[in-house]
């Protein structure tokens, strides 16, 4: 249904209004703050490969997560179990702890972030991906 005040212009001038048409409806109900935040980071963005700023939000998320996941499970995997040790020099059982240890933390970092940083279909996607390979 049209507005009044189109309606009227209609009538009167026998013209369609200038503007561009839109119905009328109730002023929107507001909103919570999460509400708001949950609407706007689940929103259709573009691919990544068409807008040049979904690419670099992209690649700053994956290189934000990788150091984050790698710098919070070295310290915890030493305290709870007590090797230490590097990827390189090993020991085998501290390269693969480590490895056991990174994935879910960094699949939860990378959703994490992905949500904050406005992409949370994606980086969701993205993190069940690598949960999946468990």
């Amino acid at each position: 249904m049209l507005c009044r005040s189109r309606l009227q212009h209609f009538l009167r001038t026998g013209l369609p209004h200038s503007r561009p048409r839109t119905f009328c409806s109730s002023p929107p109900e507001p909103q919570t703050l999460s509400q708001r935040f949950w609407a706007w980071t689940t929103q259709p963005r573009p691919h990544w490969r068409e807008s040049p700023t979904e690419a670099a939000v992209l690649f700053v998320v994956f290189g934000c997560t990788g150091s984050s996941s790698v710098t919070l499970v070295r310290p915890v995997f030493k305290s709870l179990t007590g090797i230490e040790g590097s990827m390189k020099d090993g020991p085998w059982s501290y390269r693969i702890g480590s490895l056991l240890l990174v994935s879910p933390v960094y699949s939860v970092i990378l959703i994490t972030l992905g949500t904050l940083s406005g992409r949370h279909a994606y980086f969701a996607k993205m993190g069940s991906k690598i949960m999946g390979r468990f």
